[in-house]
């Protein structure tokens, strides 16, 4: 049974292992933001937001790095999620329950 449209997804709030995401698919700039969010711990939009090239700066640049990095990620059963913690808006990296991957319906 899938879940509705628009429903939640269960997600698992473990980091995921090293070994699951392989960096070279990603370019260097992705690849410093999945290094600051690989402790599996939330992070402020600020500070990846430090992890952008200066031509590439602005908050505009940066959720479409992360819709990017995302399309890489879910295919693998991985996500990066926002959570609204301290009254701001924090990612984190984290493992799906479920993924398309897994051939589950």
């Amino acid at each position: 049974m899938q879940p509705a449209h628009g429903a939640v997804r269960d997600v698992r709030l473990a980091r995921p292992k090293s070994s699951e995401v392989i960096l070279s698919e990603f370019t260097p700039t992705q690849q410093k933001i999945l290094q600051v969010l690989s402790d599996g711990l939330p992070h402020p939009f600020s500070e990846l937001l430090a992890c952008l090239p200066d031509d590439l700066s602005g908050i505009t640049a940066l959720r479409m790095m992360l819709s990017r990095i995302r399309g890489k990620l879910r295919p693998r059963g991985e996500d990066i999620i926002c959570q609204h913690l301290n009254h701001s808006h924090q990612y984190r990296h984290v493992r799906l329950l479920h993924s398309a991957s897994d051939g589950a319906r």
